[in-house]
């Protein structure tokens, strides 16, 4: 008899965490389109001041629609809760008479991301000419019209061949040179990306309502990095492991067992931002690494 009554509050718990979530609003900002003409759609969440949400991006599937912009607005927050808003930019191609969208909104949890979908919206398609018109008449007009001049095609290709053979001459002279550079700043943008994150994670360690939250994101973003560095699956290794790829750094398995406490143990030290500085400052040795790797191969 227990039994049955754990597994009924186990469902009921199941259930009402599922009912907690609240549900986004979207919705099309016009009741119709054209084919190849830009349509807005507004996405709004409401959720718990605390929460942070994610709406999806450019490498979210938009089908029928395709992705042009976004633009975000300010957090609202009232008594009510906070309300996170984007209004997106689309366009289709699809001459279908009625076009479905539904998007999610992500709500980051401590394992996982969880997703939250807004209800299906519609919008009709403007049609041009109706497909139910069994033929179409033709308006005549018998005006001159100017005509322009035509393009002068053979001169039009000998420029485009002197182009190319232009393009392939620089490339052959500097095209090297121009990887190399190219390659160089990737690097660098990606690792600037890397300390400004980081950074923000290592002074929010102090903050003692979201330290543990801040040390986990900042050990995951290191992970992540020295992952595409390395090309090595950082974010799947243990400590002993994490440590192993750099055995001449003997101060790094403290810092990963430090910020493994304070991940776990839910509480952090005084060294815990020490800890992270040791991350971020071996992370920054790899990336001048990779940076001579680069020079040494193109000089």
């Amino acid at each position: 008899m227990r039994s049955w009554v754990g597994t009924i509050v186990l469902i009921l718990t199941f259930f009402s965490f599922q009912s907690a979530l609240a549900q986004p609003e979207g919705k099309f900002l016009s009741p119709k389109f054209k084919v190849g003409s830009p349509v807005q759609y507004a996405l709004s969440y409401r959720h718990n001041p605390g929460d942070e949400v994610f709406f999806p991006d450019s490498t979210h599937d938009f089908t029928p629609f395709r992705f042009l912009k976004r633009e975000y607005f300010p957090t609202r927050t009232n008594a009510a809760g906070s309300v996170d808003s984007v209004v997106y930019t689309l366009v289709s191609f699809e001459i279908d008479s009625v076009q479905p969208l539904k998007l999610p909104v992500y709500l980051l949890r401590k394992q996982d991301c969880t997703a939250v979908y807004a209800p299906m919206q519609t919008i009709r398609l403007q049609r041009l000419v109706d497909p139910r018109a069994k033929s179409v008449l033709l308006k005549s007009s018998t005006n001159l019209v100017v005509l322009d001049t035509q393009i002068n095609y053979p001169l039009f290709f000998i420029i485009l061949l002197m182009a190319a053979v232009l393009g392939g001459l620089i490339y052959w002279l500097f095209g090297a040179a121009i990887q190399r550079r190219w390659r160089q700043f990737q690097l660098w943008r990606r690792h600037l990306e890397f300390r400004g994150s980081f950074q923000r994670y290592l002074r929010g360690a102090a903050d003692p309502k979201q330290g543990v939250m801040n040390v986990e994101r900042a050990v995951f973003l290191w992970k992540r990095y020295l992952e595409r560095l390395e090309s090595k699956p950082f974010t799947t290794f243990t400590t002993k492991e994490a440590v192993s790829q750099f055995p001449q750094n003997p101060q790094l398995e403290q810092a990963l067992r430090e910020t493994d406490a304070v991940v776990y143990g839910g509480v952090a030290s005084p060294q815990t931002q020490e800890s992270l500085r040791i991350l971020r400052d071996l992370a920054g040795r790899t990336y001048l690494r990779h940076r001579q790797i680069i020079l040494a191969k193109n000089s």
